[in-house]
């Protein structure tokens, strides 16, 4: 979960007093080829965490309690190979865990519930046909296991939700909206999903620009599901009751510049949508409060300016490449008028982070680089993978820079601190350790990982630097 470019305020000593703490290491023996080893992490509604590890032959889960302590662990045969991998969860009122694995395309599903009490568990299988369906998401919220899918000749959202051990459907008719695609064009719903695809946003970790670059989003939120797609003029909204399954639709304006034309997109945070709208001459960021449909505050930038409300240099990063500074707001406002644009928000301690910029393929084939949000959205998520994979594509070129604001988006004109994203990223590029995931606990982040050489399942805790202290 690094950012795009290490900060350079990253030093060994602010790593070894803010940077990480040892919070566990249990004695974990995988057999067999690493091809078939697997870690998958959850925290259910009491803060205690499992830890799922898997080689090819046997599935161990180990269980901490809320004080991060270890306190238990079952062990049992991993399922057949029709069932490759673990991909998400559900909990019993208990706290004890459902375990569900699935094929490759996901239509063959099975569930296992592991009794701590009684040292027993228990298998449930699905079957799922996808007729005429696309798969856009997979996901854990709400203490449930959601596949979403679009029909391809309907305009309707599809959830198979899978919970303790069950599953039931829901669909819902989006056939009596018209939607508009980054064109301007009007769509239908299923037109546009098929279009421009559907990125999901993690709203609980810092989500690199690259993540944040498409023009259709899904936020998920405990009982809400928001919806965003973007045009060069407006944002439309939607969002979704999980337990009612509701449609609401919300409209916000983009911004107006000079010279009008321009590219533009959002991103959600906590009820409030940001927009950022640029051209070649100049670029605009704003807050908008759903609620009322007001704007909170703008900020404006031309040519002459030097963007005053920036707290970082203007970053331009190719690949795994040291990141290079650009010479002035004219050159950063052309590199973007030849990329994506996107926005990403981020809550610091004290603060709100903004991260504003574009991403662009500098390959010879030229356009944007895709297929590597959903990659990034695993590790975020704690089912797995490896970290560093997603953040050295040689062709992958960002133009960014980040500022700070206040909960009224006023900004702050203050040093940037430490965020967990560079402390975790310096550790993984100084020590060899394998099946890492990062996943959010309380008020910080745990990175867990497999150190092969000591046979042992490790967590460490990583914090954001607080401007207090």
């Amino acid at each position: 979960m690094k950012k795009l470019l290490l900060t350079v305020f990253v030093l060994h000593f602010s790593m070894a007093i803010f940077g990480q703490t040892l919070i566990s290491s249990h004695p974990l023996k995988l057999r067999n080829s690493r091809n078939n080893h697997q870690i998958l992490n959850a925290v259910n509604p009491k803060n205690q965490i499992f830890a799922f590890a898997t080689d090819k032959e046997r599935v161990k889960v180990l269980k901490y309690n809320q004080a991060l302590f270890f306190s238990d662990s079952l062990s049992i045969n991993r399922p057949d190979k029709n069932y490759e991998y673990m991909v998400g969860y559900s909990f019993e009122e208990t706290g004890n865990p459902y375990l569900y694995w699935a094929s490759e395309d996901l239509k063959k599903m099975q569930s296992v519930y592991f009794d701590f009490e009684n040292r027993i568990n228990s298998i449930n299988n699905f079957q799922f046909e996808f007729k005429e369906e696309t798969i856009l998401n997979t996901f854990n919220e709400n203490n449930s296991f959601y596949i979403l899918t679009l029909p391809k000749k309907e305009n309707k959202l599809k959830f198979y939700i899978l919970n303790k051990g069950k599953m039931e459907e829901k669909t819902l008719d989006f056939s009596s909206y018209n939607l508009t695609n980054s064109q301007g064009k009007t769509k239908t719903f299923n037109e546009l999903i098929a279009e421009e695809g559907l990125s999901m946003i993690e709203t609980k970790v810092l989500n690199p620009l690259f993540e944040s670059v498409g023009k259709s989003k899904m936020y998920v939120n405990e009982n809400k599901m928001i919806l965003t797609f973007d045009s060069n003029t407006q944002t439309q909204i939607f969002e979704i009751d999980l337990t009612s399954f509701s449609i609401s639709q919300q409209i916000i304006p983009q911004q107006v510049l000079v010279k009008q034309i321009g590219k533009s997109n959002s991103y959600f945070y906590q009820n409030k949508l940001y927009q950022f709208k640029t051209n070649a001459e100049e670029l605009a960021i704003s807050a908008v409060d759903l609620k009322s449909g007001e704007i909170i505050k703008k900020y404006y930038a031309d040519l002459q300016d030097t963007i005053s409300f920036r707290n970082s240099s203007l970053f331009s990063q190719t690949g795994g490449q040291t990141g290079r500074v650009m010479k002035n707001t004219k050159k950063f406002l052309e590199r973007l008028s030849n990329s994506e644009v996107g926005i990403s928000v981020y809550k610091t301690p004290n603060n709100l982070m903004l991260t504003v910029g574009g991403i662009r393929n500098v390959s010879s084939t030229g356009g944007i680089l895709v297929g590597i949000s959903a990659g990034v959205a695993i590790v975020a998520t704690g089912a797995g993978g490896d970290v560093s994979s997603f953040f050295d594509e040689e062709n992958l070129q960002s133009t960014y820079f980040e500022a700070l604001f206040d909960d009224k988006f006023e900004h702050q004109n203050i040093p940037q601190q430490g965020l967990a994203v560079d402390f975790i990223a310096q550790f993984l590029s100084e020590n060899e350790v394998t099946l890492q995931s990062v996943f959010p606990y309380k008020d910080f982040y745990i990175l867990s990982y497999y150190d092969s050489k000591k046979k042992e399942y490790v967590m460490r805790k990583f914090e954001d630097v607080s401007d207090l202290n």
